[in-house]
């Protein structure tokens, strides 16, 4: 499968600054959502960085670490992510088995505890990858980047088996830190991945207005999983594309990046 993944960003012009700061285009410190661990998988209102597709994170003098926002292919695919991993729907595991569907969940271990079966079910079809340990904001200069890193890391390979490779940031912040970057080397993440669509409440928000190409979709372990996994289907369809295992597309790498 030949795939051609660009590290650039698509710069928009014309985007008025409260737009552009509001949807993440503009570095500012911004405050943690204050949630009760029932509510801490809570979808943001806007999805991030319309525009970009991928971008290089800060040489540090080990190597970059790519960000990315939407993958670069012309195959007609989109990519299911799931956060946090708080409520194990059984509804929403059923759909997914029913219809094979490829999903990448991004888990804050805390979540797993001895639910590690229901995950594994769940990503049949897909992988699990890193969401930090207790979902603490790596914009925050007081979270221990190395315990939400590194420790994630080691649990998530001590419950399913596997070494995860990329890393989604809680909230989406912190992202493009410098800490972000160091830690993330050091233990063995290869790719930063965000996203350009969210789903929530049974609604789709998009970055750019629509589905592409390459598209990652983000959606939330909430009792309403089944109803949200429903509607990423549907606009996945109606876009012309299809769920892919965004694991083929940002594949596993045991060769630092150069």
């Amino acid at each position: 499968m030949a795939v051609f993944r660009a590290r650039a960003v698509a710069v928009a012009t014309g985007v008025p600054a409260l737009f552009a700061l509001a949807a993440g285009l503009l570095t500012v410190s911004a405050t943690n959502p204050t949630a009760s661990a029932a509510e801490s998988a809570a979808v943001p209102v806007l999805v991030q960085a319309p525009f970009a597709v991928t971008r290089p994170g800060k040489r540090i003098g080990y190597r970059p670490i790519p960000i990315t926002h939407r993958v670069s292919t012309s195959e007609p695919v989109a990519f299911i992510t799931i956060d946090d991993g708080v409520v194990k729907d059984t509804k929403g595991l059923a759909y997914v088995e029913e219809q094979e569907l490829p999903i990448t969940a991004f888990l804050s271990t805390w979540t797993v505890k001895d639910r590690a079966g229901y995950f594994e079910r769940l990503t049949a079809w897909g992988s699990i990858q890193n969401h930090s340990a207790t979902h603490s904001s790596f914009a925050d200069a007081t979270t221990d980047l190395g315990h939400e890193i590194c420790y994630s890391q080691r649990a998530l390979r001590k419950s399913f088996g596997e070494r995860a490779w990329m890393l989604r940031p809680p909230y989406g912040q912190g992202a493009d830190a410098f800490g972000t970057a160091v830690m993330s080397q050091r233990c063995d993440i290869t790719e930063i991945v965000m996203w350009d669509a969210t789903v929530s409440d049974g609604r789709a928000r998009f970055a750019s207005g629509k589905l592409r190409p390459g598209s990652i979709v983000l959606l939330h372990f909430t009792s309403d999983l089944a109803r949200d996994l429903k509607a990423a289907v549907a606009e996945i369809r109606k876009a012309g594309l299809t769920p892919a295992n965004l694991a083929d597309y940002l594949p596993r790498s045991d060769v630092p990046l150069s």
